[in-house]
Order: C-alpha cells, then sequence, then structure tokens
C-alpha cells in the first residue's frame, strides 16, 4: 500500500476520505462518505451509525466480512435481496420443513399426502392421496373429510424459495420397492365459505426417486428442484407413491427454505 509521507495534500486529495458535510463533519445526521473530489462511496455515517448503500449497481457482494484466510463469513447480497453467513454462505433466514410417515400404508400408483411435522405414527392419521397420474393432481376437493387434511399441509406465511429437498426411506419387507416423492404447493380456498379447504393451482416444486427399496436398508435422495419460489398465503404438500407395490413406507422428507 502506498503511503501519504512526504506528500502534499495537493497531489494526493484525491485518494482522502472525508463526509460530505464540510461544515460540520460528523453529526447525529447521516452524512455520505466521499473522496477528496466529491466523489461518492457507498458508505454513509453519523455519530451513531453506519450504513451501506451502492451509488450506481446492485451487486452480490455489496457488503462483505472475510477471515484472515480470505474465506468469506458475512456477505450481503443486495442484486438478490439476500444474506448469507458462514462458510457454508447459507442464506442467514433458512428453515427447515420436515414431512415424516411411519407405517404408511399405501395402495401401488397412488400419492400419498405425507403428514407434516410430528403427525407421522401409524394410527394417528389416516392415509389420504391425491391421484394416480405420474404427478399428483393440482386440484383437491376433500369434501366431508377436509379435516384430515390438516395435519397434512404446511401454510406458507410469507414468500419463501425452496432451496432443497431430501427425502429417506425404507419399506417392510425384503421386496425391492420403486418409491417417489413430489413436493406441491397448492392455492388454499380461505373465503368463509363451505369450499374453505380445497385446494387448486397446484405447482410441483420436487420431486425424486428412490430404487431398490426394502426394510434391508434407508435410501437417501436429493431432489430436484423443479419451482423455487413460493408465495405466501399458499400451503405446501409432500407425496409419497410406492410405484410396486403395498409395502408400508417409513419416509422423512427435509425441506430447506429461506425467507425472501
Amino acid at each position: 500500500m502506498g503511503s501519504l509521507a512526504g506528500k502534499s495534500p495537493s497531489s494526493t486529495y484525491k485518494s482522502l476520505l472525508k463526509v460530505a458535510n464540510e461544515t460540520d463533519g460528523v453529526t447525529t445526521v447521516t452524512s455520505q462518505i466521499e473522496d477528496g473530489e466529491g466523489t461518492s462511496t457507498c458508505v454513509n455515517i453519523s455519530d451513531d451509525s453506519f450504513g451501506v448503500q451502492p451509488q450506481n449497481d446492485n451487486t452480490t457482494t455489496t457488503f462483505r466480512v472475510r477471515d484472515t484466510s480470505n474465506n468469506t463469513i458475512l456477505s450481503v447480497d443486495t442484486t438478490n435481496s439476500c444474506v448469507k453467513v458462514n462458510a457454508t454462505q447459507t442464506y442467514a433466514n433458512t428453515q427447515l420443513l420436515e414431512f415424516t410417515a411411519y407405517r404408511l400404508v399405501p395402495v401401488a400408483g397412488r400419492h400419498y399426502f405425507v403428514p407434516c411435522g410430528g403427525n407421522s405414527f401409524a394410527g394417528h392419521v389416516a392415509e389420504k392421496d391425491n391421484g394416480t397420474g405420474t404427478d399428483p393432481d393440482t386440484t383437491l376437493d376433500a369434501g366431508t373429510t377436509t379435516d384430515e387434511l390438516v395435519n397434512m399441509l404446511f401454510y406458507v406465511p410469507a414468500n419463501i424459495t425452496i432451496d432443497g429437498v431430501r427425502f429417506i426411506v425404507s419399506t417392510d419387507t425384503d421386496t425391492d420397492t420403486t418409491i417417489n416423492v413430489h413436493l406441491y404447493s397448492f392455492s388454499m380456498v380461505n373465503a368463509g365459505g363451505t369450499s374453505d379447504g380445497n385446494l387448486s393451482n397446484g405447482t410441483l416444486l420436487a420431486n425424486g426417486q428412490a430404487t431398490s427399496v426394502d426394510r434391508n436398508v434407508i435410501k437417501t435422495v436429493s431432489a430436484g428442484i423443479d419451482s423455487a419460489d413460493v408465495t405466501s398465503g399458499q400451503v405446501l404438500a409432500c407425496f409419497v407413491e410406492n410405484e410396486t407395490n403395498t409395502d408400508d413406507i417409513n419416509i422423512r422428507v427435509q425441506v430447506m427454505y429461506h425467507f425472501r
């Protein structure tokens, strides 16, 4: 780095930093940091606050903190409006959501709701399916069994982005089976009428397949993300399908997401 030793201000003023308020200096009101010829930086300060705001362009590294080995441990991305932390540079507001089922009894080829959270033990939640196509149905009018959906759904409280979906699965016999998993978002009616709880506008968020599943193994699969963003007020639902037979399914699905 250069030194100002022995140099006059007239030859070095461009490299000097100052506050924009040249009369009062640092006060209770924030003032932009400028160089000696008045070019504004992204930094502004007062006696009690410190701010960073890009002057021309948003970037993925508007603010960054690194350790002595040059590893980024905190970064503020104004291009994507997010903050990432730690060596993994994970979104600072990352959340985990689980869907779990214990001894879910399927019919081959049907997509069954996987209960959300801890509502997963046999006898506590009835099996409920949503279609027999390649993917689950995109609508559901549950009629008089809408109450059975309550423990299957996650209400999205704010706009989120799905960052990853992983599931582990096993069955209860020695017969190899193929297990398919789908994560969906739905619009859910909430109009104060008799159709409240009906699902529509189903969107595939992620899907994955585990093959050669039996009781002797636990298969671990990272599902592919098909559509990451989910709007607040929608609901998430997870589905599992035993493509092969009626062997009971034990499954845990972990959804990693962040608020946006």
